[in-house]
């Protein structure tokens, strides 16, 4: 998972649209809004499966996130892709499978905020299909809170004193609680006896989103042995120009290089590269690769 800055939305959707595009589009939805508060629960799931006008946004979606699920930094492919509604419309239960909200977030359902790119594979419950007795993945209407008492009210549209476990990835300091390992395995950044809430939020959207899917990991661990053969050849050709400044820095340069092609924003999985450079550096001998993280923001 990697921070997406959705505030850029709008001025995207004019570029592709053109300008005014969206203020258009922001009418049409207070609209679809408007109408869905005379309708009861079953009224609007009709309503919302013949007026899904969220659809126009995922050309913008998936090119703020470089043509990537925003949950699992996989690219798009011959996959389905789905505009997620972070808070479900519809209705939300939490880890357990309990009901928080019956109706759900249902006054969000056209809140362009509330959207997020997903791969069918963390959006949908299924199980996983490369072992028997695998878990069940997916997103669907989970929507675990840290305190169940403290849900939004209804139409409050920015669901003030509501935590939510989930880690979202629009909120930069949620990325941040996830870590991936040379396996290409997820992990809790902190563990259970430091800061539980911490640990149990990453724990819970590592399941939630599917995120030890083995085609995941194997994404991840593929690109961990691209950024550990660069690293490798780069430490090889530094020892073998010990004392020659100018060859050094020649040979750093195209090491740093690499690392950041490998880290771009289009590129699947590019915060594994972050996580390596971070876990490599406090290597002996690999202290210089600390400028890296610098180099590949």
């Amino acid at each position: 998972m990697r921070f997406i800055d959705i505030t850029q939305l709008i001025e995207t959707f004019d570029r592709i649209k053109g300008t005014g595009a969206f203020s258009s589009w922001e009418d049409k939805a207070k609209n679809h809004l408007d109408a869905l508060k005379l309708l009861d629960k079953e009224e609007r799931a009709k309503y919302w499966s013949k007026n899904n006008i969220w659809g126009e946004l995922y050309p913008v979606l998936s090119e703020l996130s470089g043509d990537k699920c925003w949950y699992t930094e996989s690219k798009e492919n011959s996959s389905e892709w789905h505009i997620d509604h972070f808070r479900p419309k519809a209705k939300s239960i939490d880890e357990n499978g309990d009901k928080i909200l019956d109706c759900g977030y249902w006054w969000l359902s056209y809140d362009w905020k509330n959207f997020r790119l997903s791969g069918s594979l963390a959006n949908l419950l299924r199980k996983g299909r490369f072992e028997e007795g695998e878990d069940v993945f997916g997103k669907g209407n989970y929507f675990p809170l840290c305190d169940k008492k403290q849900v939004a009210k209804e139409n409050d549209m920015f669901c003030k004193g509501e935590r939510p476990l989930l880690l979202d990835p629009t909120n930069a300091r949620d990325v941040s609680l996830l870590g991936f390992d040379r396996d290409g395995l997820p992990y809790e950044v902190y563990n259970q006896e430091d800061d539980p809430i911490k640990y149990l939020r990453a724990s819970i959207t590592i399941k939630c989103y599917g995120l030890s899917h083995k085609s995941l990991v194997r994404g991840r661990a593929s690109v961990w042995t691209k950024c550990s053969l660069v690293v490798q050849e780069t430490q090889n050709a530094l020892m073998l120009n010990k004392g020659d400044i100018a060859k050094i820095d020649e040979i750093m340069e195209v090491c740093f290089n690499n690392l950041a092609v490998l880290a771009r924003r289009t590129k699947p999985h590019s915060i594994v590269v972050f996580n390596y450079v971070k876990t490599k550096s406090k290597e002996k001998e690999f202290e210089w690769l600390e400028d890296a993280l610098i180099a590949i923001a």
